[in-house]
């Protein structure tokens, strides 16, 4: 626990308790500490959510991860602190085709019921680009205004959805049944995110960080800053130029100092 405050920039870990500020505070420091990055993926790697490992690449390697690790390692870091949680497999939302016929994507996300003093809210540091750093209280219906935009929880059928307003209308991120997710549930979610041929983070290269009051990405061959929180502000972009401007932008703005001749074929996503 002591080596996860340091990576994540907090020092003053005796005020920590299990309550809403310290859950706000733990959230916030790891999304600007550690990225989103499916960068192992990408490079014909398998992932593996066993939590020693999680521990060694994120905190020891000082490497990013995708969802099944970087809220894998909240959970850890959570419950050391005495709070309770669940994990849950989620569909995601975003970006997708209506579902109105029936699921169009498996669960490829996982996310965090955490309960403090008899109230449940949504705890999540790895949906790339678009979720709350904040936790959200899974109380339907009601909206509420985080750093990111206007976010609530909604029914859709069997499931409860997050929701982001987005220019005047609700865009739902993933959506979940309430109860938690097995650890075989998650080993095969995870397995199918980082090995199946067409599945989103095999076909694609992404990292993500918080910085400041902007978001800043990388998707393949482009580099986006998003001037403020919230999915409507402003975007700049450029392509990256080649591999050694990849690598440079990788350790200047994400904190990912990849050894020489590490990741070998990293720049082919340049050209997507």
């Amino acid at each position: 626990m002591d080596k996860y405050l340091q990576r994540v920039g907090i020092d003053d870990d005796a005020s920590l308790s299990a309550n809403y500020e310290t859950l706000a505070k733990i959230m916030e420091a790891q999304s600007r500490s550690i990225p989103f990055e499916n960068i192992d993926v990408v490079c014909g790697k398998t992932i593996s959510i066993v939590r020693s490992d999680i521990a060694r690449k994120l905190i020891d390697e000082q490497r990013g991860g995708y969802c099944w690790e970087l809220n894998a390692l909240l959970q850890m870091a959570l419950e050391a602190l005495g709070f309770k949680v669940a994990p849950m497999m989620c569909r995601v939302r975003w970006n997708k085709p209506s579902d109105a016929d029936g699921p169009v994507s498996t669960y490829t996300h996982m996310a965090l019921r955490v309960v403090i003093g008899g109230k449940a809210w949504l705890a999540d540091v790895g949906f790339s680009g678009v979720n709350s750093i904040a936790p959200v209280e899974l109380n339907h219906e009601v909206e509420q205004k985080r750093p990111e935009g206007t976010f609530r929880i909604s029914r859709e059928g069997d499931y409860s959805a997050l929701q982001l307003s987005v220019k005047g209308a609700w865009s739902s991120l993933y959506k979940w049944r309430d109860e938690p997710a097995a650890l075989c549930d998650q080993e095969a979610a995870n397995w199918y995110s980082c090995t199946f041929p067409t599945a989103r983070f095999t076909t694609s290269f992404f990292v993500c960080r918080v910085v400041g009051h902007e978001r800043h990405h990388i998707l393949n061959g482009e580099y986006c800053v998003r001037e403020g929180h919230g999915a409507d502000r402003a975007t700049t972009k450029r392509r990256i130029r080649d591999e050694a401007d990849l690598r440079d932008l990788l350790a200047a703005v994400f904190g990912l100092c990849l050894a020489a001749g590490a990741h070998p074929g990293l720049g082919r996503y340049l050209t997507k």
